[in-house]
């Protein structure tokens, strides 16, 4: 009877295998162009199913490579071990695009869950003894085999990350580090998730046309067709966006921009079930047990280690001699919009909610120019194609729109990218629009990396996340100035995914282990938007066809100097300050968040801080966003991304020989060789501060 039983129970979990793998578009091969997932086959039920086997097939990959009775090399270890995970991350990365494009309830438990199974299987794989031993080996050989750049690079990486990740720690240490680390992950996620859905679960209602004095015809008409959309009379704004920015700025009603301002930054910190408060509290607490568990005196400590900077100490040194050239300039800045306040009748304090007011009407004063007058100039369609265009003259990379391809949300637009010679290069999805539901900010994510872990080359697939404002009735979608940049930017870390030129996915595109390069192609690709070469190609006004003129183009680049410093001193430097402050504390954070946050940000904001509004629990880069002790870095990057910008300028910022250089240097390798040597085979030297601390002079 109990063999009966057995071989009842073997057939019926054989048969639910098959049964698993026979339904699940996941599971089975995607005949699809260049083996994309068939996006419109697969529903949420078919997700964590395939993610489980995936998981499963992987501890089987492991256990072959543990067991492997021959003699231990790179081949049968460190690449065996490379190639591990394929399907993994693909489902892991599909889930994370979902997370992005849409939010519900099921999707939100799905992703969290995938989330923790990852999470829990590489705690398994780090803390394998065997499996560590036989990395251990290889990388004890280095001196005496062959390897090339990037196989060394990859030894080292594993070996790294099993070496200082408490493989020597006791049974009991080890539990409780896989506890923590599981916490993390789930902290994380439910972080994320609660900025979104705190951010949509309310708007701002107008109902009086009295209310809405200064705005801009197209915003007013814009939160016309938001509220119609919500199932309301008036005017409605999200809290966050474009619509929250623009009424800020414009709006004559200095008690509504105070309580939207207010509404918009309490995100995350409402009472109710998405308060983070106590999340980001755990998630201080945690890191820093985790970091002294593994010998490190801090979190800050133990990510920096292996960063290009560092040490938190060195961090701090840059950003006060990055604060000690900008402070004076904006002092000035700040000082010059009071005065222009108080001529204008305003004998107040300028608080947070009146900056952008009376710093629009600074800007426009002086330069008797309104940077909304370009946005005619910029329509979505025609920037994108022009700045294709450019890409395709600089780095002859030609992208064209095919909707034939498999796409994860209708509204994103799927572009094949293809090189000089014709061949397929990548693949990229734009995602171009704001939605209820899904992320914001922006954002270029992976769905697969580029690699030959498999001996053909497979190309990248990507997606481009921004949240441009729709188009308004029958008009066509407009950018701002800003929106150019942030699309820039996005296309700047596209590229480092495009041109990926490396055999294996942990060391392709901007996988990297020094993350403090990560920003380096996206913040110098950005410097494009205010160069007049550039504007001339992208600014067509959309009814005439009319180019930008010369005169507009000077005045938006005279208009985004002013203040640039002042936009520093509110944002940039103090969020990366405040951000190593919290990772480098050496006992549990025991205090009120927000009044640390107060004190902290006090010794830099030029305003007056305003009670109970905080920054750390909306903070998704630092909490759920991959930058914790790692906010510091948009502005390490652009160190050395005006350092290179200023090569590309000797011959014209559309040097193709320029961009091969670049390209072949720093964009192909990926991960591959450490990013202090990229950055000196390219320019000949060290990275230094003048180039980027001379760009507030010009």
């Amino acid at each position: 009877m109990k063999n009966t039983v057995c071989i009842y129970l073997f057939c019926a979990s054989a048969l639910l295998h098959i049964s698993t793998y026979a339904q699940n578009p996941l599971l089975e091969p995607f005949k699809t162009a260049h083996g994309i997932i068939p996006f419109e086959k697969v529903e949420l039920e078919h997700v964590l199913p395939a993610f489980n086997v995936a998981l499963e097939e992987d501890r089987k990959q492991v256990q072959a490579i543990i067991d492997n009775p021959e003699p231990v090399t790179f081949d049968n270890t460190i690449a065996a071990l490379a190639r591990v995970g394929q399907k993994r991350d693909l489902i892991a990365s599909y889930t994370r695009a979902l997370g992005h494009a849409y939010s519900n309830p099921e999707l939100n438990q799905i992703v969290a869950e995938v989330s923790r199974l990852r999470s829990d299987y590489f705690n398994e794989m780090l803390f394998n003894e065997k499996l560590f031993e036989r990395v251990k080996k290889v990388y004890l050989q280095k001196e005496n085999i062959s390897l090339t750049r990037e196989e060394l690079t990859l030894m080292e990486n594993y070996y790294h990350w099993f070496a200082r990740n408490g493989n020597e720690l006791s049974d009991m240490q080890k539990g409780r580090l896989k506890e923590i680390r599981s916490r993390l992950t789930e902290l994380s996620v439910i972080f994320g998730q609660n900025v979104t859905q705190d951010r949509d679960r309310t708007f701002f209602h107008l109902t009086s046309e009295e209310d809405l004095s200064g705005l801009p015809d197209w915003v007013i008409a814009a939160a016309s067709e938001y509220a119609q959309s919500k199932g309301v009379e008036g005017w409605a704004f999200p809290l966050g966006g474009a619509l929250t920015w623009y009424f800020t700025a414009y709006s004559e009603k200095r008690d509504l921009r105070e309580k939207l301002h207010r509404e918009s930054r309490r995100i995350g910190n409402n009472d109710n079930e998405f308060n983070n408060l106590e999340h980001a509290r755990e998630i201080l607490n945690l890191r820093l047990e985790m970091a002294q568990m593994l010998g490190f005196a801090s979190y800050a400590e133990y990510v920096l280690e292996e960063q290009m900077a560092g040490t938190p100490a060195q961090v701090i040194s840059f950003l006060d001699e990055y604060k000690d050239k900008v402070k004076p300039i904006a002092q000035k800045e700040i000082e010059n919009i009071k005065d222009f306040a108080s001529t204008l009748g305003f004998d107040d304090i300028i608080r947070e909610w009146d900056f952008d007011y009376y710093a629009e009407k600074f800007n426009i004063n002086k330069f008797q120019f309104n940077p909304d007058e370009v946005k005619p100039w910029l329509p979505v369609d025609h920037v994108i194609r022009e700045s294709f265009a450019v890409i395709k003259d600089m780095w002859g990379l030609d992208f064209k729109e095919n909707h034939q391809l498999p796409k994860y949300h209708p509204d994103v637009i799927p572009y094949e990218i293809f090189d000089a010679n014709g061949e397929i290069k990548a693949v990229m999805y734009l995602d171009l629009y704001e939605r209820e539901g899904k992320s914001g900010g922006a954002r270029l994510g992976m769905l697969r990396f580029q690699h030959k872990e498999n001996g053909a080359n497979e190309i990248s697939v990507s997606y481009n996340l921004c949240n441009f404002q729709k188009p308004v009735g029958d008009e066509p979608a407009l950018m701002t100035l800003w929106d150019l940049v942030i699309f820039l930017h996005e296309m700047g870390h596209g590229l480092h995914l495009v041109l990926s030129d490396v055999t294996y996915r942990s060391v392709s595109g901007y996988n990297l282990r020094y993350s403090d390069f990560v920003e380096l192609p996206s913040m110098l690709l950005e410097k494009w938007a205010y160069q007049p070469e550039f504007l001339s190609r992208v600014g067509k006004h959309y009814q005439t066809g009319e180019p930008l003129s010369q005169e507009m183009i000077e005045k938006v680049i005279l208009n985004h100097k002013e203040g640039r410093a002042l936009m520093v001193m509110q944002f940039m430097i103090p969020f990366a300050a405040m951000d190593i402050a919290l990772h480098d504390i050496r006992e549990p954070f025991k205090g009120d968040m927000c009044e640390w946050e107060s004190g902290f940000i006090h010794d830099y904001s030029f305003l007056p801080v305003v009670e109970g509004l905080c920054v750390i629990p909306s903070f998704t880069h630092i909490f759920a966003g991959g930058y914790a002790s790692g906010f510091y870095t948009y502005d390490w990057s652009d160190m050395m991304a005006w350092d290179i910008f200023n090569e590309f300028k000797k011959n014209g910022i559309f040097d193709p020989a320029m961009a091969k250089r670049f390209e072949e240097e720093i964009l192909s390798k990926g991960g591959t060789v450490h990013p202090r040597e990229l950055f000196i085979n390219f320019m000949g030297r060290e990275p230094g501060m003048d180039a980027f601390l001379k760009s507030f002079d010009e």
